[in-house]
């Protein structure tokens, strides 16, 4: 039997929901429904009584469930135990490839010298990690709705706004050339060009001007070499705009979304839980508030050995 199948029978049967078990997943509840159907086929037999707002384990379902459950769990305590040892006691730290340049690089320093006994890894990628597979210790994460199966911490409110170089600061935006990022995983409320000119009341928006990036910290460097005008996230951005790389400029603030620092609910050492409690305070800091009419007041998020 293919072992993805299992594991989403499992999340399916502990969650009692396939859109739930698809969140856990990181999957699409089409892709969970196909993979339960799959199984059924090759066991010859329903594993679950699907109700229009519930749905139930069958006999043969509730007999497999709770041996599957045990599996997986011990499966995932043997690789939990062969990571560690492989590691040898190094803390993996995953985030978006604009995070990690941002925010996590800089600190990375102070937290070897607060944790000189636990190395630190840096996953950078774009790709969302499955913290409860061991393959992360924590993750930082811009979201839309919380994931109430992680640990979490709140960061930073996504705030979009026009930034340049001080080249072109003194450019209006509607004069400048214009820079972009693609989502990763579009949505129709992503701030974009558009709405923001609409909000600006700058009418309809010639999309012909952008120059699209398909990482966003190599559109904030393009930004910062003075290409052109960024529609970016200033929440993550408050080193540059504070150190003066980079200018905020006038107009419409877009929201949306949610930084945070998340990790799984399993149990930890004493060390692996003060290393997190050293990210909450170190990423609190990087992720303070900007104050646009001054942001060389902003908390740079820099942690010295003697604040650890």
């Amino acid at each position: 039997m293919p072992l993805p199948a299992l594991r989403t029978f499992v999340e399916v049967a502990r969650w009692g929901s396939f859109k739930k078990a698809a969140h856990m997943l990181n999957v699409t509840p089409t892709a969970v429904s196909h993979q339960i159907r799959k199984l059924e086929e090759q066991l010859g037999c329903d594993l679950f009584e699907r109700h229009v707002r519930r749905i139930l384990l069958t006999r043969e379902g509730a007999r497999l469930y709770p041996i599957l459950e045990d599996a997986f769990g011990r499966i995932g305590d043997a690789l939990d135990a062969v990571r560690r040892d492989l590691s040898q006691s190094s803390l993996v730290v995953s985030a978006t490839m604009a995070v990690s340049t941002f925010w996590i690089a800089p600190q990375v320093r102070a937290f070897r010298t607060a944790f000189p006994e636990l190395g630190c890894r840096i996953l950078a990628s774009d790709d969302v990690v499955d913290l409860g597979s061991g393959d992360a210790d924590l993750a930082v994460r811009f979201q839309r709705d919380i994931n109430p199966g992680l640990e979490s911490l709140d960061l930073a409110p996504g705030r979009f706004a026009p930034v340049a170089a001080p080249s072109l600061a003194r450019l209006s935006v509607r004069d400048a050339p214009l820079l972009a990022f693609e989502w990763m995983s579009p949505h129709p409320e992503a701030p974009d060009w558009e709405k923001w000119w609409r909000e600006a009341g700058f009418g309809a928006l010639d999309t012909g001007r952008i120059a699209w990036f398909s990482d966003e910290a190599h559109a904030v460097q393009a930004a910062i070499s003075g290409q052109g005008v960024l529609l970016a996230n200033v929440s993550l951005l408050g080193r540059e705009l504070a150190t003066g790389l980079l200018k905020w400029l006038d107009g419409p603030i877009l929201p949306y979304g949610q930084f945070r620092l998340v990790r799984s609910r399993k149990r930890r050492s004493a060390i692996e839980d003060a290393a997190w409690q050293w990210w909450c305070s170190a990423l609190s800091r990087a992720a303070s508030p900007i104050d646009k009419e001054n942001p060389a007041a902003v908390n740079l998020g820099r942690v010295s050995p003697e604040e650890t």
